[in-house]
């Protein structure tokens, strides 16, 4: 049997030619998707899917979020979810892309060229896929504008932009230039009517170029698989969501050599900063704006303090809690060189994974709002932010954006225009309504605690020795006390290694039970100022945690 091959006046089937336009379109959508992967991969260009996650984040509820999450399994997972229906969204684009092709050609069959006169692709196809490809990226560079300043080696943000575009126009490019090459291999040959005694021939010769079609798009799938699991293996997915708390937390959280900070991060992939080419733009409502290098900041007087950082995602007894000694400008120091206009009111950070925060003028203008350049006494680490970070006491960690590459000064007019004022990427979102302000915290970390309970049991008339944190934002601590009677009576624990006004404080107690059963041990603290901690519970979505920590232990005899 031979395949009958349709003479020079013949249109294949209609399903034929959607069929193989369809089939060419999804190979040279893997050919787009390895090229996304490698230019971010080598290059740390932003891929869409990445800046699509950005664009649409901050406009969906907090409450759907938290929805998502829970049905996903946790954020890990919903961040794969995400890539993958990306990943399979963009595929099914190109695929009707080369349906759209395909259809195209057929509809101008009366101006084909015969076999033997056609080149590698069929020049008919350049007057649709040029302007296809042109569109395409002109409407997904209008949607994503807001969110193409981010760069992942860290670009200052013009550069940014355009490097952004010019990853889409090349992707894009790949993918029609695919589908022209592909559909010619795939789609069945045309002949005059002479040749059709030669169609035995031209059968092997189509099933061959067949063949070599499904084998590029193959060899596309196979890189295209291996740079996915390099850039899953350099991910943010084996950190992200790390907690620091139980019997190891120390007064200084380690970095070196696990880092045991807590993490949490937006990214598929945290930027990795190419800090030759870095630069750090104050722009905006300013006399005189700057750029720094790193050079110059690392040049500047500085200074050291110990800080606090604390996740608004901290729910009572949590670990997304972490402390830190940091070394950098103060933000002031910064703003005094490029002279902030009287009508200053807002400062908006961007950061090179096209995060965004802002805090009010009277908040950078504090002397502790850093800007870091070290932590723990070494360079910050890629992920909590290198080459630049804020650190803004007092604020949830949300506040304290990494990777920063511009700082702007708003008055209130300009905070309109942009719908920042007050709000930031999370923000916007739906999370701090009540406010950004860290309420103090308390929390028993040893013995080891599981969910609500101690791990292991106490006895009668041996002395045990509690520990845990206490933390008051930006307001320090001055007292915690200690229940063993389900919040009957209290006693004051040891502040055995006090913070700072803006770092947490270790406490010890020593227990002694005299009594068998179960019993309810709470903890609740004092901030410097006199006031003491919330006791009513709230969960941290969407407004930060609340309430003493309660565990319950068993009493043997």
């Amino acid at each position: 049997m031979t395949e009958t091959v349709p003479t020079q006046t013949e249109r294949a089937p209609i399903f034929q030619v959607v069929g193989w336009g369809f089939l060419a379109g999804i190979l040279a959508g893997l050919g787009m998707l390895l090229t996304m992967a490698l230019l971010r991969m080598l290059l740390g260009w932003p891929t869409p899917t990445e800046l699509i996650f950005d664009r649409v984040f901050p406009l969906i509820t907090v409450e759907l979020f938290i929805k998502s999450l829970a049905m996903a399994g946790g954020y890990t997972p919903l961040k794969l979810q995400g890539v993958f229906g990306a990943l399979a969204g963009q595929l099914v684009v190109a695929g009707i892309g080369g349906v759209i092709y395909a259809l195209y050609l057929r509809a101008r069959s009366s101006d084909s060229k015969l076999p033997n006169e056609r080149g590698l692709v069929d020049q008919r196809g350049w007057l649709l896929v040029v302007p296809g490809v042109l569109a395409a990226t002109g409407l997904v560079v209008a949607l994503l504008w807001p969110t193409l300043l981010t760069n992942y080696r860290g670009y200052p943000p013009p550069t940014a932009r355009a490097v952004a575009v010019f990853e889409m126009l090349i992707s894009f490019s790949v993918c029609g230039f695919g589908i022209m090459l592909l559909h010619e291999l795939l789609k069945r040959p045309r002949a005059p009517v002479a040749a059709e005694r030669q169609a035995p021939i031209r059968t092997h010769s189509a099933a061959r170029r067949r063949f070599l079609a499904v084998g590029i798009g193959a060899a596309c799938a196979v890189v295209l698989g291996a740079t996915l699991r390099r850039l899953f293996a350099v991910g943010t997915f084996s950190y992200d969501g790390r907690e620091y708390s139980g019997p190891k937390v120390q007064k200084i959280t380690p970095i070196r050599p696990d880092d045991e900070f807590y993490q949490v991060s937006k990214n598929l992939v945290d930027p990795d900063i190419a800090v030759d080419s870095w630069r750090l733009d104050i722009i905006g409502q300013v006399e005189n704006p700057r750029v720094y290098t790193f050079a110059d900041l690392t040049a500047m007087p500085a200074v050291e303090q110990e800080t606090t950082l604390l996740c608004i995602s901290y729910n009572v007894g949590s670990g997304l809690c972490s402390n830190a000694l940091w070394k950098g400008v103060p933000l002031p120091t910064l703003l005094a060189q490029v002279k902030p206009k009287p009508d200053v009111t807002t400062v908006l950070f961007y950061a090179a994974d096209g995060y965004y925060e802002t805090f009010r003028i009277e908040k950078a203008m504090e002397p502790t709002t850093l800007v870091a350049y070290e932590m723990n006494g070494e360079p910050l680490p890629r992920r909590h932010g290198y080459p630049l970070r804020m650190i803004v006491p007092g604020l949830y960690g949300e506040k304290n954006p990494k990777w920063l590459t511009r700082i702007e000064l708003l008055n209130n007019q300009d905070a309109r225009l942009r719908r920042r004022r007050g709000c930031g990427f999370y923000k916007e979102q739906g999370w701090g309504r009540e406010g950004d302000v860290i309420p103090t915290t308390s929390r028993i970390d040893a013995p080891l605690v599981t969910g609500d309970h101690f791990d292991t049991p106490f006895k009668v008339g041996q002395k045990t020795e509690l520990r845990g944190i206490a933390f008051g934002g930006d307001r320090g601590i001055s007292q915690v006390e200690i229940s063993s009677d389900w919040g009957a009576t209290w006693e004051p624990a040891v502040i055995s290694q006090p913070g700072t006004k803006i770092s947490w404080s270790l406490w010890t107690y020593e227990w002694t039970p005299t009594d068998q059963g179960e019993t309810e041990l709470i903890v609740r603290a004092t901030d410097g100022n006199g006031s003491p901690q919330i006791p009513e519970y709230r969960y941290s979505v969407p407004d930060g945690g609340t309430g003493w920590h309660r565990v319950k232990a068993r009493v043997s005899a």
